[in-house]
Parts: structure tokens; C-alpha cells; sequence
């Protein structure tokens, strides 16, 4: 039997084993009296909502002009809870490319309730689903599924028709909700073979391959049979989405698959994926990356000759053309790792996709005499690079690698407010792949930021009886990663700013100055002045330090964590306090200070009085890594818990006797 599906590899993580799923119908339409009865899902009693079935299926069918990939989904959920009405809407990704993009078809939805011994049906209105592009590949078709309360039963259909063969669909079998079933089957044609990876499980529930031998089918007088596989799990467990994780997309339970094989009609066979050496040969020969990248380089030739870098370094070259090129082009925000027009028509309209962008800037630096390359990368929210398993579609975006004196700078163009070596943050992830010619090799550059980023807080307080307020002086400054959104409110509308520093109930009483809004090498700083309500208990008045900057909530919820904690970018804080003891008034008791310094955090609390009216109280974290693994997840939560009690202590006030 022709095996045109093959398993590459498993990704391993630890899960409870399979219990016999509830049998609700999977026929879109039908609805049974368990679903209504069913108030919440006894494997999960907390959840919002339970995915009852979700069923996909993707085969080939025959058209006019050729072949079209076609994919089918159902899927019914039922909500528990108000807090579960989110998942009634709905996103579909649908491909587009030269103006030509797959077809979504047969969109239909009901919502069920039943109340008071009635069924009351609300199908879903097609005129009422919008699209919106997502990137320059990819649009969405949203909406909201109607009339949707707690105890409500949704289900959705639809169909996707696609000439892209490269798209097969992925298979999501976790949800942020338990699924009760999930399956999916797929019928391959002898003329495309596909690859495919299970990540997050070893096995299926349920895993069938055969041959459909009943039906025959052909194609200009070749005669083959479907083989169909089809994949089921049951009672897949909610993935508990924290904080700290890059993606959702790394973690859950899903078949990824990749076009590998041609098969031509009259014998023989394309392939198309084999090894990352050709995977970077292929982006080198491909019309908008390394095509695009020479004639950047080319046209660079006119513009650098004017720009006297001869007899400069390779760091002052990357920096003076680091700030002509974001200075000279804007990005469109759109992601991609490959150019969206020539270079001609980037240089005249001077804007352009990221791809558009770094690819230019590559071209530019080796046109100076710096040795720069693409870089492949996958973004955050994309998930992150297989490394064993040479997939296009596991890159997303594109950026610059520079080199200085042996090591790689990275570089970015697409956001004006960062410096070399301080690509964005959401691009902060794992490896990239550096696309150069190099025979049989290939390279790996991490992505880890090696820059530092800090927001110290300087505040002075006066307490205020006469107003029962306290007045205080603050001066937020920034530096790295932290330092960027900072500028960014302010080069936009500060209004936004003012609205913020009121969530942490201060009552501004003078405007927000700035200082080295433009002069992104140096500490980004504002200033302002306002007003906390005083806190009295009786006699002695009681003062927040911090001005509740600081956090007050453990962003760690789960007891047990099975992925590591990344929190992005080596990042710290600093609170340094001056509170100003009004005449009459003395400490109550001197604070107990805090000090933690091992190879995970730093971590210092101390009050000091200063003088007789002064008294100085210093909070430092620090974490000491971007991204902690599993086992380090307990003392992660524990030092939450005591920067978030320490912190958050007050400072109280007696009269003097």
C-alpha cells in the first residue's frame, strides 16, 4: 500500500491519558438533551466552556483547471459561563497571493438555548462577518456567533477551498477549553506528498491509515485510490495559558504538515523539502529574497558612494546606516520574509513590508563593505523554529545580521526607536537562520537580546495634612526594551499616558515634561508632579512607598507549570523613595528588609532613615535570565510572592510623644 502521508517526529509532553469521551452526535445540526442538561464539565469542573466536538477534514478535489485543496471544519462548544461568551467568536485565516486567494465557502453557524421547556434557534447571518487583513498573505474572516448567554450551545461550519497546495491546514486538538473530541481526517492523492509533526502528545487515541479501494479514481488516465488517515484524541485537556509564555503555539497539542514530494503524471518526482542548506538555497534563488537582496545591494552601490564611509569601522558604518535607513524608509506594517515589490519601486515610494525593509538593509551594509546576511526568523506570536525539520512556513518574518569584529549584530529597520543589537521585542525568539551560501552548511544565530533594560521610579513624598493628600515628585526613567513604549506614548498622544498614571489613583497636578525623547542612546526620562489620598488608621498615617507602581498581583497562577517561563528580555525595576516626615511625626518601626541574590534573581528591600524627617526606602529586582525553565517555576512564584508583599508594605507614621 502507497504510504503518501509520513510521520517525521513526536514532540513530547506529559499529559493525563485518555477517558472515554461523552457520546454527543458530530452531525452539524443535530443537538441531543445531554448537551443542554450538561452545566459544567466534570474533567474540568472551572472551565469557562467545553469544546463537544471539533472535526476537520482535508482532501483533493478536481476542478476545470486542475486540482484544489480543499479543507472542512465543525465544531460545537458549549458555554458554562459569562466568561466563556468569547468563545463564540471566531477567526478563519484564509491564504492570498497576486490578487488570488483561497475561497471560504458554505459558512453557516446555529446558537442553541433552551429555557423554559423551549428550543429557541439563532443561525448565523453570512452579511453579518467582516474580513480584515492580517498580514500581506493572510486576511481573516471574523465574527460573533448571536444571541449567545451562559448555558448556550454554538456549532459553525465551513469550507475552504485552495489552489495553494504548500497550505495544507494544521490540526489544533487542544483548545484553551477541554475538548471532548477532537479529529481529524485527511485523504491524499498519489500526486502530492506531505510530511507531517505531532507536537505536544505521542500518540492519538484513535489512528487509521487504509486505502479507499471502493472508489476509483483518475486523472488523465491515471487511476488511484485515496489513502485516508484519520486522527482522533478525546478528552484533551484545557492548555492553561499564563504569563510569560512567547506562544500558545509552541505548547498545544497540533499536526503541523509540509509539502515534501512532487509526483509527476509520466514518472518521476519533485522534491520539495530536503535539507536547510537547500531550504536557503531555494530563498537565494527566489525572485522577492535573494534576488531582491542583489539588487539591493546594486542600487546600494549609487547611495553609499556618496556617503564618504570609506576608512570608517564596521561599527560606525552600522550605525550611520542604521539611522539612514530608518530615517529614509517607513515600514507598512506588515510582516514577511519576502519583498513585496523591487527595489526600484521601494527606493521611489520609500515604504514597504519588513521584509522590503531588512532585505534593503542588507544589501546596503554589504554595498559599505559590512558583511550582513538575512536572517529567517519566526515571530513570537508564531510559534517557534523546529530546528530538526526544514518547514518554509515556519519562518514569518526577516531581519539583518551584521558582522563586527567576529560577532553577529543584529539589526532591524522596522522600528525607528531601536538601536543595533536591539531588534523588537516580539522577534525575541529562540534562533534564526542566517541565509547565506555556504555549500553543505548552515548557521544558527540566537536571538536572545543581550541589551539591558531597566525603569527606575525616583519619588519624593510629602505627606499634606491640611489637604489630607500627599504630594508627591516623580521621575520614571527608562532604559532598553522598557525604554521604547515609553517614547512611543509620547511621540504619540500623552493623553493616553495621563490615563494610565490615574489607574495607579494619582491625581496629576502638573504636566508630563520629558527628557531624551530623541536621543535613543541615553535614558529615556519624564517627570510629573501629583496627588495620593492621605491613609489614616486612627493616629498614625500610613504611606504606599511605591505609589502602587509596583505589582500587586502574582502573574503566576498554576501549582504546576510543564513549560518554561519566558519572560522575554533580562529585565529589572527600581523604586528609590524620599518620604519627607512632617514636623510631629516619627517612624513607627523600622521595616524589616529583604535581600535575594542567586543565579535566577536579585532581589533587595530597604528602608533607611536618613534623618530626623527623612527616610529613604529602596526596592530592587533584577531577573537574572529571559527564559527559566520548568523546574524553576516554584521559586519564580515564590519571588512574585515576596516582591509583591514586600514591596506593596507600608510605611506608617506616629506622632512623636
Amino acid at each position: 500500500m502507497k504510504r503518501y502521508l509520513m510521520l517525521v517526529g513526536l514532540w513530547v509532553l506529559t499529559l493525563n491519558g485518555p477517558v472515554n469521551a461523552q457520546d454527543f452526535t458530530h452531525e452539524f445540526g443535530k443537538y441531543t438533551g445531554e448537551e443542554f442538561q450538561m452545566d459544567h464539565y466534570p474533567k474540568d469542573p472551572s472551565a469557562e466552556a467545553v469544546v463537544i466536538y471539533d472535526v476537520g477534514t482535508s482532501y483533493f478535489k478536481l476542478y476545470n483547471d486542475g486540482y484544489y485543496l480543499i479543507f472542512e471544519r465543525k465544531t460545537k462548544v458549549k458555554i458554562f459561563r459569562k466568561s466563556g461568551l468569547k468563545y463564540a467568536r471566531f477567526e478563519i485565516p484564509f491564504y492570498i497571493q497576486d490578487h488570488n486567494e483561497e475561497n471560504i465557502q458554505e459558512l453557516d453557524g446555529n446558537t442553541y438555548n433552551f429555557e423554559n421547556g423551549t428550543l429557541r434557534v439563532s443561525a448565523l447571518d453570512p452579511k453579518n462577518t467582516y474580513t480584515e487583513k492580517e498580514s500581506e498573505n493572510w486576511n481573516v474572516r471574523k465574527f460573533a456567533m448571536p444571541d449567545v448567554k451562559k448555558g448556550s450551545v454554538i456549532e459553525v461550519r465551513y469550507k475552504i477551498a485552495s489552489p495553494y497546495f504548500f497550505n495544507f491546514r494544521s490540526w489544533k486538538f487542544q483548545n484553551t477549553i477541554p475538548v471532548i473530541y477532537s479529529e481529524y481526517v485527511t485523504r491524499m492523492i498519489p500526486f502530492y506528498e506531505y510530511r507531517y509533526v505531532l507536537q505536544g502528545d505521542n500518540k492519538f487515541d484513535s489512528y487509521r491509515e487504509y486505502e479507499e479501494v471502493n472508489q476509483v479514481k483518475s486523472y488523465e488516465a491515471v487511476t488511484y485510490h485515496d489513502m485516508i488517515y484519520e486522527f482522533i484524541m478525546r478528552n484533551v485537556p484545557a492548555f492553561k495559558d499564563e504569563a510569560f509564555i512567547a506562544s500558545p503555539e509552541d505548547y498545544l497539542i497540533k499536526l503541523d504538515f509540509q509539502l515534501s514530494a512532487y509526483h509527476y503524471l509520466r514518472g518521476g518526482e519533485s522534491h520539495v523539502m530536503t535539507t536547510w542548506p537547500k531550504l536557503i538555497s531555494d530563498f537565494l534563488d527566489h525572485d522577492s529574497f535573494g534576488k531582491y537582496l542583489k539588487a539591493a545591494q546594486k542600487k546600494s552601490d549609487e547611495i553609499t558612494d556618496t556617503m564618504k564611509l570609506s576608512g570608517k569601522s564596521d561599527q560606525l558604518k552600522v550605525e550611520y546606516l542604521d539611522k539612514y535607513v530608518k530615517l529614509s524608509f517607513n515600514w507598512n506594517r506588515m510582516e514577511s520574509k519576502f519583498s513585496s515589490k523591487s527595489v526600484k519601486d521601494f527606493l521611489k515610494t520609500k515604504t514597504g513590508n519588513s521584509a522590503d525593509l531588512n532585505l534593503f538593509y542588507a544589501g546596503i551594509l554589504n554595498s559599505a563593505g559590512v558583511e550582513a546576511y538575512p536572517v529567517l526568523i519566526s515571530t513570537r506570536d508564531h510559534g517557534k523554529i523546529k530546528r530538526n525539520y526544514p518547514f518554509q512556513h515556519f519562518f514569518n518574518q526577516v531581519i539583518v545580521a551584521a558582522k563586527i569584529e567576529g560577532q553577529y549584530v543584529l539589526l532591524d529597520a522596522t522600528d525607528p526607536l531601536s538601536r543595533p543589537n536591539e531588534i523588537p521585542s516580539w522577534c525575541l525568539n529562540d534562533k534564526g537562520l542566517i541565509v547565506k551560501s555556504n555549500k553543505d552548511k548552515y548557521e544558527w544565530v540566537d536571538l536572545k537580546s543581550s541589551v539591558n533594560s531597566d525603569i527606575t521610579y525616583t519619588i519624593n513624598l510629602f505627606p499634606d495634612f491640611k489637604n489630607d493628600s500627599v504630594n508627591g515628585s516623580f521621575c520614571i526613567s527608562s532604559i532598553g526594551y522598557d525604554a521604547i513604549p515609553s517614547r512611543k506614548k509620547f511621540i504619540g498622544d500623552t493623553k493616553q499616558l495621563k490615563v494610565e498614571l490615574s489607574t495607579y489613583n494619582l491625581v496629576l497636578t502638573d504636566s508630563i515634561r520629558c527628557e531624551n525623547l530623541n536621543e535613543i542612546n541615553k535614558p529615556f526620562n519624564y517627570k510629573f508632579k501629583g496627588n495620593l489620598v492621605l491613609d489614616r488608621v486612627e493616629d498614625k498615617i500610613l504611606i504606599t512607598p511605591f505609589c502602587n507602581f509596583n505589582i500587586s498581583d502574582n502573574p503566576l497562577k498554576q501549582a504546576i507549570r510543564n513549560y518554561p517561563v519566558d519572560i522575554n528580555y533580562r529585565r529589572s525595576k527600581t523604586y528609590i523613595t524620599l518620604l519627607h516626615i512632617p514636623q510631629g511625626y516619627k517612624l513607627y518601626n523600622l521595616p524589616i528588609g529583604l535581600t535575594i541574590d542567586n543565579d535566577e534573581i536579585r532581589i533587595k528591600y530597604l528602608v533607611e532613615p536618613a534623618d530626623n524627617n527623612l527616610v529613604k526606602i529602596t526596592g530592587i529586582y533584577d531577573f537574572k535570565k529571559a527564559v527559566y525553565e520548568i523546574a524553576s517555576y516554584p521559586n519564580l512564584k515564590k519571588y512574585f510572592d515576596q516582591i509583591i508583599g514586600k514591596f506593596n508594605e507600608k510605611i506608617i507614621l506616629v506622632k512623636k510623644d
